[in-house]
C-alpha cells in the first residue's frame, strides 16, 4: 500500500482499538497474537497501525508539564482516552498523515456513539433523534430550524407537524424531511434512506438533482445518482429495540452487520456465504448471538480473545 493512499474510517478505528487494547493492563499474549494477525491480514491494516504509532509518538513528545495543563493529571487518563485526545490535539499535518481531515471529523462531533451504543436526543420542538452504533453527528439549532450533519453511522429522525424545519447533510447530499419518520445510513461508498412516514426529499451533493420519497419507500444514493426507490424493509428499524432481524440472509452479510455492534475483529470464512440465516437476534449481547450460530448452522465460533472472533466451517 502506498503511503499516500486514503485510509478508511474503519481501518483507523480498528487500528485504534488494537492499540488501546494492547495498552491496557490486562492485555494477554493472545491479544498480541491476534493484533499481529490483523496487521498481517491486509497492507492497509499495517499502514493504519504505523500511522497511529506516529501519532502516538507526537503525543508522547509533548512535555509532561504541558500535557498536564491540557489533560489534567496524566495518570488519571486512560490510554484509550489518550489516543482519542491525541487525535484532537494533533496539528493539521498530523491529521493529514492519517488520511484526509474529514476522516477525523467524527472525533470532534457534537454527538457520538461508541461501538454497540445507541443514544436518543429530543430537541426543544419535540424532534427525536436516535443515533445507532458508531455514529457521529453535528447539530446546530436556532429559532429558524435545525441543521444536522451526519458524519458517519446511522440516524433515525422523527418529527411532527409542529417541528421546526430540519435539514440533514451527509457526504452524499442533503435530506429535507416534512413531518416524517425516516432513517439515514451512511455506507462506505453511498447512503441509504428509508422513509416510514411523511415525505423526505434528497438533493444530491454533486449534481443538485433531487427526488422525493414517500412513506414506505427506500433508496440507495451516491453523490451523483439516486437508485430507483424500493419498498422499505419493515424490519429496518429493529436496531432501535436492540434486535437484528434476518430473513434468509447470507451468513456473511449477517456477520458483517453484527460486527457493527461488537468491538474488535469479527471474521468469517468467505465460503460460508452459501449459508443463510433466519431469526431475531440480540444486539445487546453479541456473544449470546454468536453462541446460537452453531446450534442452527454447520459452523464453529472460535474466540482467540474477547476482541478477535472467527466463524469457520465445522
Amino acid at each position: 500500500m502506498n503511503r499516500g493512499d486514503r485510509l478508511s474510517p474503519d481501518q483507523i478505528s480498528q487500528a485504534a482499538h488494537w492499540m488501546a487494547r494492547l495498552w491496557s493492563d490486562n492485555a494477554t499474549a493472545q491479544d498480541h497474537a491476534a493484533c499481529a494477525h490483523w496487521r498481517q491480514a491486509d497492507p492497509a491494516h499495517e499502514h493504519a497501525w504505523q500511522q497511529l504509532q506516529q501519532l502516538q509518538l507526537r503525543f508522547d513528545a509533548v512535555p509532561t508539564d504541558g500535557a498536564s495543563r491540557i489533560l489534567g493529571r496524566r495518570n488519571e487518563v486512560s490510554r484509550r482516552r489518550m489516543l482519542a485526545i491525541a487525535g484532537l490535539l494533533c496539528s493539521g499535518a498530523g491529521l493529514a498523515a492519517m488520511g484526509s481531515r474529514q476522516q477525523w471529523q467524527p472525533l470532534t462531533a457534537d454527538q457520538r456513539t461508541g461501538t454497540g451504543e445507541r443514544r436518543e436526543l429530543q430537541l426543544a420542538d419535540g424532534t427525536r433523534l436516535l443515533l445507532n452504533t458508531a455514529t457521529s453527528l453535528n447539530l446546530k439549532s436556532s429559532a429558524s430550524g435545525h441543521q444536522l450533519q451526519l458524519l458517519q453511522g446511522e440516524l433515525l429522525v422523527t418529527s411532527n407537524t409542529n417541528a421546526l424545519p430540519l435539514q440533514l447533510h451527509c457526504r452524499d447530499g442533503l435530506i429535507t424531511p416534512q413531518s416524517s419518520r425516516f432513517c439515514l445510513r451512511q455506507y462506505a461508498h453511498d447512503s441509504q434512506l428509508s422513509v416510514f412516514s411523511g415525505n423526505v426529499q434528497i438533493s444530491l451533493a454533486a449534481t443538485g438533482s433531487s427526488a422525493v420519497l414517500a412513506a414506505g419507500e427506500a433508496t440507495r444514493f451516491s453523490r451523483s445518482l439516486i437508485a430507483t426507490p424500493q419498498v422499505v424493509d419493515p424490519t429496518a428499524p429493529a436496531w432501535t429495540e436492540g434486535k437484528l432481524v434476518a430473513e434468509r440472509l447470507p451468513l456473511t452479510h449477517f456477520i458483517a452487520e453484527l460486527g457493527r455492534y461488537r468491538p474488535g475483529v469479527l471474521r468469517i470464512d468467505p465460503s460460508l456465504a452459501v449459508l443463510q440465516i433466519t431469526g431475531v437476534f440480540s444486539l445487546h449481547d453479541t456473544d449470546a448471538t454468536l453462541a446460537r450460530l452453531p446450534k442452527v448452522l454447520p459452523v464453529r465460533v472460535r474466540y482467540f480473545s474477547r476482541y478477535w472472533v472467527s466463524i469457520d466451517t465445522v
